[in-house]
C-alpha cells in the first residue's frame, strides 16, 4: 500500500478563513485528460458480444466479440484516484517556471478533482485563474478524441 496523496479537507478549507475572495473549481473529466501507456491500455481492455436487431424489437447476441482498449485512464478502477493524485503532483515540477503561482497551488489546494484556494482581492483571484487554467491544459484530452477506440484483433 503506497502513501495517501489525498489532503486532509480540513487543510483545503482553512485558507478561507484567511482572505475574502473564494475560489473554488472541478476540474472537467479529470480522469479522462489521462492518457494510458499503450501497453497499460491492454489492462483496460473490454470484452463485448456484438448484437443484432432483427425486423421485430428483439435483440441478439451473436458469437462475435468485439475488444475495446481504454487509452484514457477510465473512472472507477481503484486505483485511479491514485494515478490521479500523482500526475497532479509531477506536473507542477514539469513547469515551476512558467506557471509559478499555479504550480504551487496545485499540489497544496487539489483533493481528487476539486481546487479550492482564496485570494487577498479579485486581481489575485483572476490571477490564480487564468494560470491554473494554462497550467492544466497541459494534461487536457484533445478535442474530438474518444477514450474508447476500437481494436481490432
Amino acid at each position: 500500500m503506497g502513501p495517501n496523496l489525498l489532503r486532509e479537507v480540513f487543510a483545503l478549507l482553512l485558507p478561507f478563513l484567511l482572505n475574502p475572495v473564494t475560489i473554488v473549481a472541478d476540474i472537467h473529466q479529470t480522469l479522462l485528460q489521462l492518457l494510458l501507456d499503450e501497453k497499460d491500455s491492454d489492462l483496460t481492455s473490454v470484452f463485448l458480444y456484438r448484437m443484432t436487431r432483427d425486423n421485430g424489437e428483439d435483440y441478439n447476441i451473436t458469437d462475435e466479440v468485439s475488444c475495446y482498449r481504454f487509452t484514457r485512464l477510465p473512472f472507477g478502477l481503484t486505483c485511479s484516484p491514485f494515478l490521479l493524485s500523482a500526475t497532479l503532483r509531477e506536473l507542477p515540477t514539469m513547469h515551476p517556471a512558467r506557471f509559478h503561482i499555479a504550480a504551487s497551488l496545485v499540489d497544496s489546494c487539489t483533493f481528487i478533482d476539486d481546487f479550492a484556494e482564496s485570494a487577498e482581492d479579485s486581481n489575485g483571484a483572476i490571477t490564480i485563474y487564468y494560470q491554473l487554467t494554462a497550467f492544466m491544459r497541459q494534461i487536457i484530452l484533445p478535442k474530438g478524441v474518444m477514450g474508447l477506440p476500437p481494436q481490432n484483433r
